[in-house]
């Protein structure tokens, strides 16, 4: 089985018991959202005694409402009656909509919105106040740009707990009706079973994290929204509760939320059958959901079903309006997942705050297209090493140039997952695996899609693409020359190996030899000789449009950065990544808002452990009423005691230590940080230099056992310069803001 596989079987089943819509364009139940302030319901006093009704919109942005309706808040003066207040949409007015929640607010959920613009008026006492709200198709898009196509529907194969499927779609953009299950946990069992009509006597119970003893059971949704499949659970009696609604208080939710995100990577063209980390457990996450978290997620959300961040934020947004139209405001929205998961929360959070409102990244990266030149680079490596040189390269060797803790994170599991499959317009060809009763893809592109739609140089140039490149190709634009998106993987100028070779790890024929022979990429991935040159438009979308995580607005949330230590094990989930969000944190202003948990394993204390340190922190931030300079400070004044960077050993004895990359202290020797193929050439701690800027080649870099010849054969090999490493990346600019528009579909950021 290889590297991939088995780090998906890993975290399933660590996770999989353990850590715990309508259809068509309108949705008057409740759905959509694309919050970017997180606003909470207010009953604290207007600034005037008098005046005109204030109406907010609590369930969205107010230009990003979706489906059709929006849960509305309205704030009156004290001289003003809240039962004579009128309500109406577009000039209709709509009765008894709004329910009294404080002594001068009213909240309400108004529905029957009309694509596009919509005013909502609310008028009491001769006065009246209003809000202008654009309504988007709950199909999308709201933001993300043109659909991908094809897209291929799988409501009909998508598993619900009682062992049925969503049913099959009723459009092309693959609705469903929403199905709600009710499941209780027995006593002694930790298998979700279905409610029956009576309360059975053997429900366990469970204490929130407010203090309250319930009755395990949660309401469980699954529906369809932006082409998605949605899911969220909460605790929830029905024997007692009746049915949600956003007014309702409820015994088990705590008023807190999660959002699991899922890991591995895809190009998309498909719904997705799974949410949340893994397909056993999907939104069922026990651990979670027995302290009264409510648990949100979405087969969008899914890194291996669609690597796109963007239609990732557009999809979350739309799961959080959706919950908040059916349950009301959570305090807070906390993102949870592992490794493409944790890209997602760091893409959402940086690009388009206010949907969540801290992370925990499990096994984490930075981003994707960054992290895509030292991945990629392991095959490029491993035919200098086995097939184009006339030299013996140890393993050592061969680790000293890779960077990595060993050998085989290359070979045993970049290269047999991953890479070049990333870039390979082609469709891979690895097989499925079956565990827990359901099927792991490790293509690019899912067998699900039809071969006839997929991309063949020879027979269907015009098909899908399966590289990552062209998942994103909204944010990073086609290129003119080809059609194709644009590619920002680059080699030119990298000297491979240069910090082994002066440590004395390589030959300086070897270093020699590995820079002729590396070679690198077409642009259907195909290895060639020639060395790769990316564009510079290309540079210049993954910069400007937030492909590249400079993490320059993630100051104002908590993250909390935690991952099991598989340096040594040939793993993709190398833990230096950690220290590359750190640098560029730290390069944008503070890294104080991340705290680094290191561990032998996955275990269900370090989750626990996590789950409640950004509880404490989350709700310290919510409850903090005091006035600071910034965002940033805030969330810095309420980090809670004791907590930070911390490693654990295999007795699950705690070890606080700063995270750096010198590896000091007990944690440097316990669990000690590598590099990668890029840092080894020379690249900054920050990992995010797409394409080097240039320098001529000097004697000097080089110890004196490079002779005359061999530099004359380097020179040759870096005819154009060699990478000057102390300059950014060429391409390097500032995001170009935050909640970009993709309208146009040709990489073009609209604010």
């Amino acid at each position: 089985m290889n590297g991939k596989a088995m780090r998906l079987l890993a975290i399933s089943a660590a996770l999989g018991t353990g850590l715990v819509g309508g259809c068509g364009g309108s949705d008057n139940h409740g759905v959509t959202f694309a919050p970017v302030q997180g606003i909470a319901p207010s009953d604290g006093a207007p600034p005037a005694q008098s005046g005109p009704p204030v109406v907010s919109i609590l369930s969205s942005r107010t230009d990003m409402v979706s489906g059709g309706s929006a849960l509305v808040q309205v704030t009156v003066p004290a001289d003003t009656d809240l039962t004579a207040l009128k309500v109406a949409v577009n000039q209709v007015v709509q009765p008894a909509v709004l329910s009294k929640v404080g002594d001068r607010t009213a909240i309400g959920l108004i529905t029957g919105l009309s694509m596009g613009d919509n005013i909502i008026d609310v008028s009491a006492g001769g006065q009246s106040g209003s809000v202008k709200i654009q309504n988007h198709d709950i199909n999308g898009p709201i933001f993300s740009g043109p659909h991908q196509k094809p897209w291929v529907c799988q409501t009909a194969s998508f598993k619900l707990p009682d062992g049925s499927t969503l049913g099959d779609p009723v459009d092309e953009n693959c609705n469903a009706p929403t199905k709600v299950l009710y499941l209780y946990l027995p006593k002694g069992q930790a298998t979700w079973k279905v409610l029956p009509s009576a309360l059975p006597a053997d429900v366990q119970t469970t204490t929130t994290s407010d203090g309250r003893t319930v009755n395990l059971i949660v309401r469980h949704e699954t529906g369809t929204l932006n082409r998605g499949i949605y899911q969220m659970a909460v605790l929830f009696d029905p024997t007692v509760e009746g049915t949600p609604a956003p007014v309702k208080s409820y015994a088990g939710w705590n008023k807190k939320a999660v959002f699991v995100f899922g890991g591995s990577t895809g190009a998309g063209y498909t719904q997705g059958t799974s949410t949340g980390l893994s397909p056993v457990s999907g939104v069922l996450e026990t651990a979670i959901l027995s302290r009264g978290f409510a648990v949100l997620g979405s087969t969008l959300d899914v890194f291996g079903t669609n690597a796109n961040d963007v239609l990732g934020a557009e999809t979350a947004a739309m799961v959080k309006e959706r919950f908040i139209k059916t349950y009301g405001v959570p305090m807070y929205l906390m993102g949870w997942g592992l490794s493409g998961g944790s890209i997602l929360q760091r893409g959402i959070a940086n690009n388009y705050p206010g949907i969540l409102d801290g992370i925990a990244p499990g096994e984490s990266f930075s981003d994707l297209v960054s992290v895509m030149p030292s991945a990629m680079d392991c095959p490029l490596l491993d035919r200098a090493f086995t097939n184009s040189s006339s030299l013996a390269w140890s393993d050592a060797q061969k680790t000293a140039v890779s960077g990595y803790g060993t050998w085989k994170t290359c070979t045993n599991a970049w290269q047999a997952s991953y890479a070049p499959g990333l870039v390979t317009a082609k469709r891979t060809a690895y097989p499925p695996i079956v565990y827990g009763g359901n099927t792991y893809e490790l293509n690019n592109c899912s067998l699900a899609i039809p071969a006839s739609e997929l991309y063949d140089p020879a027979t269907n140039p015009a098909g899908a693409r399966c590289t990552v490149y062209d998942t994103q190709k909204n944010m990073l634009g086609i290129d003119p020359a080809d059609g194709f998106a644009y590619r920002p993987l680059d080699n030119e100028g990298v000297q491979y190996g240069l910090s082994a070779f002066q440590a004395g790890d390589i030959t300086a024929e070897q270093f020699v030899q590995l820079n002729e022979f590396v070679g690198g990429y077409d642009k259907d991935g195909n290895l060639q000789s020639a060395r790769m040159t990316a564009p510079a438009a290309a540079l210049n979308a993954a910069f400007a449009n937030g492909r590249v995580n400079q993490m320059e607005n993630l100051s104002g949330i908590p993250i909390l950065d935690w991952r099991n230590y598989t340096d040594l094990a040939g793993d993709v989930h190398d833990s230096v990544r950690s220290l590359v969000s750190r640098a560029r944190l730290e390069r944008a202003g503070s890294a104080g808002n991340q705290v680094i948990y290191r561990g032998p394993a996955i275990t269900q204390p370090l989750m626990d452990e996590v789950l409640t340190r950004m509880d404490q922190w989350l709700t310290s931030i919510k409850s903090d009423t005091a006035s600071y300079s910034s965002q940033a400070a805030k969330v810095l004044a309420n980090k809670p005691s004791g907590l930070e960077d911390t490693c654990f050993d295999s007795t699950g004895t705690r070890i606080a230590e700063h995270a750096d990359i010198s590896n000091s202290g007990m944690c440097g020797t316990l669990y000690p940080f590598h590099r990668n193929p890029r840092l080894v050439a020379g690249a900054p701690l920050t990992d995010d230099v797409l394409k080097c800027q240039l320098r001529p080649i000097q004697r000097s870099d080089y110890p004196a056992s490079l002779s005359d010849a061999q530099l004359v054969r380097l020179s040759a090999v870096f005819s154009t310069g060699v990478c000057d490493y102390q300059k950014p990346s060429v391409g390097a600019t500032s995001l170009g803001g935050t909640w970009l528009s993709y309208s146009d579909g040709r990489g073009s950021a609209i604010k």
